[in-house]
């Protein structure tokens, strides 16, 4: 009895010893700073009167919100874990708090992070349908100026411009290897595209009726890149993706969300 009490001790110190050497320290972060900087000042027709809710996530990190209101330079940080590496796609997310319609908000799009890149996200999801003084929207450009800073610049625009044309049927340029995956999808998918040098790229989503659901610009690197679909909000069925290149490559390519 008394080797069987001695041997349990003995477990019993070797595990707390065990145990006393895993320390979890804190978890290393490094920090992005964004700067709300709009070009057009109160009275200007292009003047957003409106608070910018920015969202950010980065591989399966948790998404981090800051609020930006208007007619101030406002600066706002996202700390992330130091763990994520360079080649886990950034998503950015914005939303309106606006006067007429409270909750206007865009899908998730990737954000360039090569300093002098702009991401610019024009949402169909972000027009605004007001008897006076009209149909007007908003438009979003975030410009990385430096290694984690970037700039936010919003601004309103009128009818005219929230109107997009419909998506061009000349597919001829395609890419071979720009394909959507998974296709079909539940709600989002990825354009697999590989570019030759740095290149912006601007791709439209489009439904059967012609009408542009989803619609952004981006910077994007050499070699393969990933651009976010995203369909969460839209209803099953058949859509169109436009992609075109700034060294004039395009091409269409049909996308199927399951109901």
């Amino acid at each position: 009895m008394k080797k069987i009490i001695l041997l349990l001790a003995f477990l019993l110190v070797c595990q707390n010893q065990f145990m006393a050497q895993i320390i979890i320290g804190p978890v290393e972060t490094y920090k992005a700073t964004f700067t709300r900087h709009d070009d057009y000042v109160p009275g200007n027709i292009a003047y957003a009167n409106t608070t910018l809710t920015l969202e950010i996530k980065t591989g399966a990190t948790a998404p981090q919100f800051n609020s930006f209101p208007p007619n101030s330079i406002t600066s706002k940080d996202y700390a992330f874990p130091s763990f994520v590496t360079s080649s886990q796609v950034t998503y950015v997310k914005v939303t309106f708090n606006d006067l007429v319609s409270p909750s206007l908000f865009s899908g998730y799009y990737p954000l360039s992070t090569v300093v002098g890149s702009h991401t610019t996200i024009s949402d169909p999801n972000m027009i605004v349908y007001d008897p006076y003084p009209g149909k007007y929207g908003y438009g979003v450009d975030i410009y990385c100026n430096a290694p984690n800073q970037y700039t936010i610049r919003v601004t309103k625009f009128l009818c005219h411009i929230c109107i997009r044309p419909p998506v061009s049927k000349n597919g001829n340029l395609q890419s071979d290897n720009t394909v959507l995956v998974p296709n079909p999808s539940m709600g989002f998918s990825e354009l697999y595209y590989t570019a030759e040098d740095k290149e912006t790229i601007s791709i439209n989503v489009v439904d059967i009726n012609g009408k542009v659901v989803r619609a952004y610009t981006t910077d994007i690197e050499a070699g393969l890149n990933k651009l976010p679909i995203d369909l969460k909000n839209s209803l099953g069925g058949t859509y169109v993706v436009q992609w075109k290149s700034s060294i004039g490559k395009s091409g269409t390519l049909k996308l199927i969300k399951n109901k």
